[in-house]
């Protein structure tokens, strides 16, 4: 067994590698264009606007909207990542600039209309005022009336659904999801082990901060954020006992 422990979690190569098939699925990718237009509609983007696209992974909305007409950059700490996001920019002939970079120390002044945080990309560190940074930066990024998308599983989500183990398999391998929520629900700490096709076993402890609704907000107003606004899911539905997501819209 490998015991991936000599960096944090989100530090390790090898876990974005072994992740990449389970996160972005054929059909999560091929959803993209859905997610683009309910993002578009719910924050309002005007065809001129400028997009970052923060933790951006293989790119699949950076690409998006790019074929849609934006200016678009997107950042990521992983290189695998990027080099995909840039090889596929390339054969659509989109002109997208994508940055190695890690969001505690990434920004750019009043540089962009919209920030996207989308599928968990937020609250990966161990200190809470690390997340407070991220936030920082982001809206030291943003130019004034620029709105900041975060999109995640919210706490009171994770509390209605919550399952303590699950298995899943894939082309590649299978997968095993041990949850505990720590700290008085303030973080879930999960044990993931994958187990190869040839038998080699991977197992990480991946632990991360959960924000209910009226946390996130809070932590966006006192960062200076307006009009905060808190949705059940990209299509605006509210935020309640069936929402399907957190999902917050904020305003500089």
């Amino acid at each position: 067994m490998v015991d991936e422990s000599s960096v944090p979690w989100y530090e390790d190569d090898k876990l974005w590698e072994i992740m990449e098939p389970v996160m972005f699925t054929e059909a999560r990718i091929a959803f993209t264009p859905n997610e683009v237009d309910a993002i578009k509609s719910l924050c309002k983007i005007a065809p001129d606007e400028a997009v970052l696209d923060l933790c951006c992974g293989v790119g699949r909305h950076s690409l998006e909207l790019a074929r849609r007409g934006h200016k678009v950059i997107g950042v990521d700490r992983t290189k695998l990542y990027l080099e995909k996001a840039r090889k596929a920019a390339a054969e659509e002939n989109l002109s997208i600039e994508f940055v190695l970079d890690d969001m505690r120390t990434f920004y750019r002044k009043k540089t962009f209309d919209i920030v996207l945080s989308m599928f968990t990309s937020f609250s990966y560190f161990d200190d809470h005022e690390e997340q407070m940074l991220v936030l920082r930066n982001i809206y030291a990024s943003l130019r004034p009336g620029g709105r900041f998308i975060f999109e995640s599983m919210g706490k009171e989500i994770l509390a209605r659904i919550f399952l303590r183990q699950s298995w899943s398999e894939w082309p590649h391998g299978f997968m095993l999801e041990e949850r505990e929520a720590i700290e008085n629900w303030s973080k879930m700490h999960n044990v993931w082990t994958f187990i190869e096709r040839d038998g080699t076993v991977h197992r990480w402890n991946v632990i991360h901060w959960i924000y209910s609704g009226a946390e996130i907000k809070e932590m966006l107003e006192s960062i200076g954020f307006s009009d905060v606004k808190i949705f059940g899911a990209l299509d605006g539905r509210a935020y309640d006992n069936e929402a399907e997501r957190l999902v917050v819209v904020a305003t500089k």
